[in-house]
Parts: structure tokens; C-alpha cells; sequence
């Protein structure tokens, strides 16, 4: 007699998923792209607001307004990545399936950090309603339009790049050089920090995973849009830190 055997579940296929993501060496092409977006990286560690960030007195209100201002990019991420998980197919493209069910496993995980980003500002003394009502300014608009284009019309190399890649990798890098000052400023308060903490202290995988993507869906003939889609992203998000102060 045949004995029917379950499917793994969602976590354990996620996990799976995870593993077929293990960081790789990185091709000619890839090396050459990551050193040539090196000045607009740290170009935007640079930026003026994370020096004063780290000396007294502390610019609560700065933060309050940069938390404000980009809420709506925190907030759209889960939404971004479903534009681009829809124009994902089911293995008639290389890297398709792994794709879709990289984005299917983190949109959930996404969707948390819209609720801690809140916890963040409510340290600062913004409200709920503040927070969700708040429209953004021009630089933050532009930032905020980009990665919606980039997530509707970018190939899926594009959209991994953009988005994934250069908005997560980077805010890895300055939320380390921030957190030590908001732990002083906000104490024992973990609830107020978990954003923070979550993208600077523990091993965000995504930014990586999302270069392992890149690998796999990026065409020959389009590394370059994909280089300049990452490039104009760092640019974007530089402008839109340096409009906060």
C-alpha cells in the first residue's frame, strides 16, 4: 500500500528557498558592477544627516521629519515587490520560479516593518494618523515614484536591483552608523528600536539574496540598465537624506 506523503510547509519551502540563495562567487560582470556603484553607496553613508546623527545634541526633530518623509517608501515595499511578483512566471524564464518564490516568502516579512517603522516614530512623538496622513516632500516623491516605475516597468533584474538591492543593502550600512545614538536617545525602549535594530544588527539576508536574483534573472543585454537602475536608486535616496537637513 502507497503511503502519502505531505508537501513540505510554507516555512520549510521558504528556508529551501533561502538556501538555493547561498551567496555565490560573484561573475566578472557582477564585481564590476558593485565597484563601479561604490561612490554612489557610500555616497549616501556621506550624506550630511548621519555625521550629525552622531553628535550632540541629538536631532530628534530632523528624525521626526526624515521618519515622516519616508514612511510612504517603507510602507509601499510589500506593494513593490507584488508589481514585480506578478510579471514573475512559473519556469518559462531562467530563475523565474526561485524569484517568485523569494518574493511570495518576504512580502509578509516586509509588511511587519511598516508597523515597527510606527513603533520608531511614536519614540518621536509622532502619531498614527500623522504618520499615515503625512504626503511626502519632492525628493522623497521622486525617490518613492522611482521604485514604483522601477517595480512596474524594470525587468525583474531591475526591479531586484533598485529596490531590494540598493534601498535594503545601503540602509543596512547607515542604520549601523545611527543606532548607537538612538540607543542612547530612546534607552531600553527595544519596541521603539526594533526597525532599527532589525536592519542594522541582525543578518538582514535580503540585500544579498537579491544580488544572488540579479545573477540569476539579469539578460547579457541588459547589465548595464540593471547597473544604472541600482546607480540611479543611491542617487535618489542621497538626495532625498540630504533634503532632511
Amino acid at each position: 500500500m502507497s503511503t502519502a506523503t505531505r508537501p513540505p510547509s510554507r516555512t520549510q519551502y521558504h528556508r529551501a528557498v533561502k538556501e538555493d540563495l547561498t551567496e555565490t562567487p560573484h561573475p566578472e560582470w557582477v564585481e564590476a558592477m558593485t565597484a563601479n556603484l561604490a561612490p554612489e553607496w557610500t555616497g549616501v553613508l556621506k550624506s550630511p544627516l548621519f555625521a550629525a546623527t552622531t553628535q550632540e545634541p541629538f536631532p530628534a526633530g530632523v528624525w521626526r521629519g526624515v521618519l515622516l518623509e519616508f514612511f510612504c517608501v517603507v510602507e509601499a515595499f510589500p506593494k513593490y515587490m507584488g508589481a514585480y511578483l506578478a510579471r514573475t512566471t512559473f519556469g518559462q524564464k531562467p530563475g523565474d520560479i526561485l524569484a517568485r518564490d523569494w518574493l511570495i516568502g518576504n512580502i509578509r516579512t516586509e509588511a511587519l516593518h511598516a508597523q515597527w517603522y510606527i513603533d520608531w516614530g511614536a519614540a518621536l512623538g509622532i502619531s498614527y494618523e500623522e504618520m499615515v496622513s503625512h504626503r511626502p516632500g519632492p525628493e522623497v516623491g521622486a525617490l518613492y515614484e522611482f521604485l514604483w516605475s522601477m517595480a512596474y516597468r524594470g525587468s525583474l533584474a531591475e526591479a531586484f536591483g533598485a529596490i531590494n538591492y540598493a534601498i535594503e543593502g545601503v540602509t543596512g550600512d547607515w542604520t549601523r552608523l545611527v543606532l548607537p545614538a538612538f540607543k542612547e536617545y530612546c534607552g531600553d525602549d527595544k519596541h521603539a528600536l526594533m526597525w532599527l535594530i532589525e536592519h542594522a544588527e541582525y543578518d538582514d539576508a535580503h540585500p544579498r539574496e537579491a544580488l544572488e536574483l540579479i545573477k540569476i534573472t539579469a539578460r547579457e543585454d541588459e547589465r548595464e540598465q540593471v547597473e544604472a537602475a541600482i546607480r540611479r536608486s543611491l542617487e535618489l535616496f542621497r538626495r532625498a537624506f540630504d533634503a532632511m537637513i
